[in-house]
């Protein structure tokens, strides 16, 4: 499907399904349930890990604020300077996963292993693998502090994803273990991807930039593909596109645009993958 527009400048935000009401929309201010580690929902079969120190700290014992087997997950191998073990948790559908929650080992007071720090990444079909990053760019995590208390992490994007990898990190040679919990929402919207040119930059009385800025697939050669971005975000931009619902970003921020003037067809082309067949009955733009 190549949905086409013309216009001297086209802001894209929101492309609404056909099923749905158009403000069916989701809401990411309220996708923000627990998933299931804690009240095992997510069976123990969906939760694997690159290794364990031993049975007793094996990834099933990773649930947030269980206290089975040793209190924790583990890892066998050393997380410094390599960061190479991972947690990963299968939720079996893609998810939008807005906040994760981590702790360390209790062990009724017996446990003092905890992460500072961590990365995640994430995939959709379990072949490709992404990693997460904050609206600036930024992949590292703060962690914990001590072994008990759980630390939430908003996800600023959050992440389209069936599977999830926590690697927790260190800054040097010691012990760490983790627990973890997930939270957000079923992906109901469908969407597996879109291809789009990348935004452009605006002059006005300042730089106003359009780009695709948490795009999660591939740019080659002006074109971005295999992902999903800020047109799949719910986020509805303010009428002004200069300025953002986020704080602390540039100017243009929600939004992506093109001039036609770039193109010489005067229209701008963009694809939309869906995971089934679909019936539109109208398409919104802001």
């Amino acid at each position: 499907m190549g949905p086409e527009a013309l216009s001297s400048l086209l802001l894209l935000l929101l492309v609404a399904s056909g099923d749905a009401d158009m403000k069916g929309h989701f809401d990411p201010a309220k996708c923000r349930y627990a998933l299931g580690m804690q009240d095992r929902t997510i069976p123990d079969s969906d939760i694997s890990a690159s290794s364990s120190w031993s049975d007793s700290t094996a990834a099933r014992h990773s649930r947030l604020e269980s206290s089975d087997g040793d209190g924790a997950w583990c890892p066998a191998g050393s997380v410094f300077p390599k960061e190479e073990e991972y947690l990963q948790v299968d939720l079996q559908r893609l998810h939008l996963v807005a906040l994760v929650g981590t702790q360390g080992r209790h062990a009724g007071g017996l446990g003092k292993e905890f992460s500072r720090s961590y990365r995640l990444r994430y995939s959709r079909d379990g072949r490709r693998w992404m990693g997460w990053k904050d609206r600036w760019g930024q992949e590292v995590i703060s962690g914990n502090e001590d072994p008990e208390g759980v630390v939430l992490k908003d996800l600023g994007p959050p992440m389209v994803a069936r599977l999830v990898r926590f690697y927790p990190r260190a800054d040097r040679v010691m012990s760490v273990c983790l627990r973890v919990e997930l939270y957000g929402c079923l992906w109901r919207d469908g969407l597996l991807s879109y291809t789009a040119p990348v935004g452009q930059t605006m002059y006005l009385s300042e730089a106003v930039y359009l780009n695709d800025s948490t795009y999660d697939g591939h740019t080659v050669g002006g074109l971005q593909y295999g992902g999903l971005g800020q047109l799949a975000d719910g986020v509805v931009g303010l009428d002004d596109f200069r300025k953002s619902q986020e704080l602390r970003v540039w100017p243009g921020y929600d939004y992506v645009g093109w001039s036609n003037h770039s193109f010489s067809s005067g229209y701008v082309e963009m694809e939309f993958e869906f995971d089934r067949l679909r019936a539109f009955q109208a398409m919104q733009v802001h």
